[in-house]
């Protein structure tokens, strides 16, 4: 892209673990984690890019152990302007050889997608626990393990029974770019693009980096010029949903789609779920999507943690996106009819970009500092839902939010209130403020969506 975005807060944090490793002359260990094309390598890079110590890049490629042990040793060697290196039959001995590099010098490595180790050389982690617990007071190294699938790399780092458990030093999650960096990124590419073009790059890429990136690299950026991109023989729009799925799910994976499937369609209630799956029990596979592969989250009504009939939501927008027009118009796909795909999208897309819309404002409200409160209500019998709900120092807002501003009955927004404020009466001390929030208000920050109209 024209330049980087973002990931101030990344940046510092590895900077903070690099000062680290010269304040105390020991090694210092950082995982990056994050879902795939989110920008986890650019961000190393980057971060290379700034330290003067010596930087070497490790990729994890899928190739015999004896090649990836070569090509490491090739990397390290033309790196530091070594000529001979020893002879090294397991990977692990690469990362020892590596520590005894760095007992005389401050050395940066970076080992990308370190999760694929475990089918190269199973016995690698316990072998560099060893290594690493033995030389890192001796040894000047930061060591960087990134890796794209949550559930492995949530078991070989987090996991109390794995060897580097208790091992890492910091923790570091690259998520999806906010609605505020998009915004900003399609300024940089498109000065005269506003909020309906905005609402679709978030609606499509889900923030991704990598999909952003193609997207403003093929001048895509008009809801028309996107779908155009998205729906084309060859786009990375839908081939890497079933790349990311195929990575992710190593059992239950025709249960997990279709559970996923079902909540992009709408379907989010556990009993609702457990009907469109059969006899096969769904609470273990709700766990791992939450939990390990972090694809969905619960959703409960505000104030209302222990509400038994909770919603599901997926987290990923993309595979909101992937999910409904990809997987959705499979056979439609799979005859090359690339036509009748898009033209579907853009049929359904108003409905589907509201719901994207509401998530861009929740996004928006939670990722400010503003506010103690955020979520959306709804009450038992499903008669008052309310959209948005946020509480700071003095005011409790609610908010309405349609595409159309038009179709916002603030009338109505303040009948749902009393309903939630008779249930929570310890709130009623606040300055009640009622907003609708439409497709306009997207680009306004949250300081101006505050200071609208009742």
């Amino acid at each position: 892209m024209k330049r980087y975005y973002d990931r101030k807060e990344e940046l510092q944090a590895l900077a903070e673990e690099m000062s680290l490793v010269k304040a105390n002359a020991r090694s210092r260990l950082a995982v990056i984690t994050g879902r795939r094309r989110v920008g986890k390598t650019e961000l190393i890079l980057h971060a290379a890019q700034n330290s003067d110590v010596p930087f070497i890049y490790l990729f994890c490629a899928r190739v015999s152990q004896k090649q990836l042990i070569e090509d490491w040793l090739r990397a390290i060697k033309t790196e530091l302007g070594i000529t001979f290196a020893p002879h090294c039959e397991r990977l692990s001995q690469v990362v020892d050889y590596l520590l005894f590099l760095g007992k005389d010098r401050r050395i940066n490595i970076a080992i990308d997608e370190c999760q694929d180790i475990n089918a190269i050389e199973p016995s690698f982690w316990s072998e560099v626990q060893k290594f690493w617990d033995m030389q890192k007071k001796n040894s000047q190294l930061f060591l960087i393990l990134s890796g794209s699938a949550a559930s492995a790399m949530r078991n070989i780092f987090q996991t109390y029974s794995e060897p580097l458990y208790g091992r890492v030093d910091r923790f570091i999650h690259v998520r999806p770019f906010g609605i505020d960096v998009l915004q900003e990124i399609l300024k940089d590419y498109s000065a005269e693009s506003g909020a309906e073009e905005l609402l679709a790059l978030y609606a499509l890429t889900g923030g991704v980096a990598w999909f952003v990136e193609d997207l403003m690299e093929r001048s895509a950026f008009s809801l028309q010029s996107m779908a155009d991109a998205a729906f084309a023989p060859g786009s990375i729009f839908i081939s890497d949903g079933d790349i990311l799925l195929a990575n992710e799910f190593r059992a239950d994976a025709n249960v997990n789609r279709t559970i996923l499937q079902a909540i992009a369609s709408g379907i989010t209630k556990r009993d609702e779920l457990q009907n469109l799956v059969g006899p096969t029990q769904i609470s273990g596979a709700l766990s791992r999507l939450e939990s390990q592969f972090e694809m969905i989250s619960k959703n409960s009504p505000l104030l209302e943690p222990n509400y038994r009939k909770v919603r599901y939501k997926m987290t990923d927008r993309y595979l909101m996106f992937w999910f409904s027009f990809v997987q959705g118009n499979q056979s439609l796909l799979e005859r090359g009819n690339f036509k009748a795909a898009r033209e579907d999208f853009l049929a359904r897309y108003e409905t589907f970009s509201g719901r994207a819309l509401e998530q861009c404002f929740l996004e928006k409200l939670k990722a400010s500092s503003r506010f103690s409160l955020v979520g959306s209500w709804w009450d038992r019998k499903g008669e008052n839902e309310i959209d948005l709900i946020a509480q700071d120092a003095k005011s409790l807002y609610f908010f309405e939010i349609k595409r159309n501003p038009k179709k916002i009955n603030i009338g109505k927004l303040r009948l749902k209130a009393h309903a939630f404020l008779d249930r929570h009466a310890e709130l009623k001390d606040n300055e009640i403020v009622f907003r609708g929030l439409s497709l306009e208000d997207l680009a306004k920050s949250v300081d101006e969506i505050c200071c609208g109209y009742a």
